[in-house]
């Protein structure tokens, strides 16, 4: 069963959107910046699996630095984490294309650490 959640980081300043498998795996992210809602990360595990299976570093590297990386532990007690709330898959796909395409049309930042 997939699930959505949204939760507050406040140590960065970031709501954090994820959509997990039943195990807590993420397939998908999003992370708005708290302050105005920009977007700054909206990544997805199956597009960087297919990446890294089909394409060259560059390729992987500027897909990571245009989108991120999604979180690679598992999501569990995000219960009771400040701000956490269960979504519904509606809203994180509005938020997920919101951000896909923020971030697809802003060139990714030269030399980005990600």
């Amino acid at each position: 069963m997939v699930m959505w959640i949204r939760t507050y980081d406040e140590a960065r300043d970031l709501w954090q959107h994820f959509e997990g498998d039943e195990e807590g795996a993420v397939l998908r992210q999003v992370d708005l910046r708290g302050d105005d809602g920009t977007p700054v990360l909206a990544a997805s595990l199956e597009e960087t699996l297919r990446l890294q299976e089909r394409a060259d570093i560059p390729t992987v590297s500027r897909y990571e630095q245009r989108y991120g990386r999604v979180f690679e532990g598992r999501i569990t007690g995000w219960e009771k984490a400040l701000g956490a709330d269960a979504i519904s898959a509606e809203e994180f796909e509005r938020v997920w294309l919101d951000a896909r395409r923020t971030l697809g049309v802003t060139p990714p930042p030269p030399n980005a650490d990600r």
